[in-house]
């Protein structure tokens, strides 16, 4: 569905006035040629925001864009609640919806961490042995150690 064309704002302000008037919203439709249903949205918006003026369509500021792409480059754990209470606390109120599709847009993608089975016993009590067999040994031996991590990519 395309966009329509927006109304003037010299129109939107009749529409206003003319309600103040006591018009009905098909008496000024007709009268203006404009559809009772934007007459209603026009009047509506003006009880609700006190203007008729257009009202920015984008929740977060490019600033705060950044700020939120900022922080989950640094910190990919970053959820979309932490994100929510920091923009809140910025002064914008927010969804996560909002959060979600910003980061979408940025070519940020969500994940979760995998889930991974807890340690045995018998894995616990190897890892004890292992530690206690090698408390004493000298530092000099774990430089020839080649450290990693078991499964990574």
């Amino acid at each position: 569905m395309a966009k329509t064309k927006e109304l003037s704002k010299d129109t939107r302000n009749k529409i206003v006035d003319l309600h103040q008037a006591g018009k009905t919203e098909s008496a000024i439709g007709k009268q203006l040629g404009v559809k009772k249903s934007t007459v209603g949205a026009i009047i509506r918006k003006w009880k609700t925001c006190k203007t008729t003026d257009n009202l920015p369509r984008r929740k977060i500021s490019p600033r705060g864009v950044k700020m939120i792409t900022r922080m989950v480059s640094k910190n990919p754990r970053t959820t979309q609640g932490d994100l929510v209470n920091d923009l809140q606390r910025a002064g914008t109120k927010v969804t996560k919806a909002t959060i979600s599709n910003t980061l979408r847009c940025q070519r940020l993608k969500s994940c979760s961490a995998r889930r991974v089975p807890l340690l045995k016993p018998v894995h616990v009590r190897a890892r004890l042995k292992f530690a206690r067999e090698h408390l004493d040994d000298p530092e000099e031996d774990w430089e020839n150690v080649i450290w990693g991590v078991l499964g990574a990519k």
